[in-house]
């Protein structure tokens, strides 16, 4: 009986052989990819774990009539990729729901296995809402927020929010006029100023003031010299001398804060 004859099979031709390598090659780079997204979103996931937080926070007035708050925000990258583009934005809302800061920091760059302590200083103008700072102790909503580009790839969102109790420089604040009295001929009335500076910082400069009546022109002026530390009470009073006839009663007392170049006018008071 005959062998039965061995036929090689037929080789593909060279066009199908590369079409079947590069199906291989599609295939190992598609899981490649599939396992460095799923990595990259892991890594994403620890930076929002990592305890992002903003720091203690200073305040002084500054001369341009806004109070300037110092702070800083604190982001460490555990992972093997940088974070772009990381902006934060900050809102505060006073203590009736009144936004006195809407704000935004510029962007910066984390490297991997970096941390950043962003630094902030924000101005909230000493008008309208923001003027309740200088003469009301109150608690700030803080709603701190940002969006990063991680590793080219995706948008990491990071944000805080946390009440932070405010001490306010002047206060309850009172300026009392009190009855005109003769002294040498001459009329007076003693105005009395008191308040509690709560603020981080000591009121270094003047208080000026005007006794304005219901009609006619100021009755009054003077000044208190002003040298308060932080956590301090204040509460002194002096005689002014005022116009002849001229009654306060009804009136208010205007007053402002005089530092070192810069002037911010204070509520006015009424004169019962």
């Amino acid at each position: 009986m005959a062998s039965p004859i061995y036929h090689t099979p037929p080789t593909p031709p060279g066009i199908y052989r590369a079409a079947r390598a590069l199906r291989r090659l599609s295939t190992i780079v598609l899981v490649l990819l599939v396992v460095f997204v799923a990595f990259v979103a892991y890594s994403a996931i620890q930076i929002v774990h990592a305890q992002p937080h903003l720091g203690t926070s200073n305040s002084t007035v500054e001369p341009n009539d806004t109070v300037d708050i110092a702070t800083a925000f604190t982001l460490t990258n555990p992972t093997y990729f940088s974070i772009q583009q990381f902006a934060l934005h900050f809102l505060i809302v006073n203590a009736t729901n009144v936004v006195i800061l809407d704000s935004r920091s510029n962007a910066i760059a984390i490297p991997a296995g970096g941390q950043a302590d962003v630094p902030i200083n924000l101005y909230v103008p000493l008008s309208a809402a923001g003027e309740s700072l200088l003469t009301e102790d109150q608690y700030l909503d803080w709603n701190v927020w940002g969006n990063a580009s991680y590793a080219y790839l995706f948008t990491v969102s990071i944000g805080e929010q946390t009440e932070r109790a405010w001490g306010a420089p002047f206060d309850d604040l009172r300026v009392a006029v009190g009855a005109p009295v003769l002294v040498n001929g001459a009329e007076e009335v003693p105005v009395t100023v008191s308040f509690s500076n709560d603020a981080t910082f000591a009121l270094a400069g003047a208080l000026n003031f005007q006794v304005v009546p219901p009609s006619g022109p100021d009755c009054a002026q003077g000044t208190f010299g002003l040298n308060v530390p932080s956590q301090t009470a204040y509460n002194q009073t002096q005689d002014v001398g005022i116009a002849a006839g001229c009654d306060p009663a009804g009136g208010e007392i205007d007053s402002e804060y005089v530092g070192n170049g810069f002037s911010v006018p204070l509520p006015p008071e009424p004169i019962p």
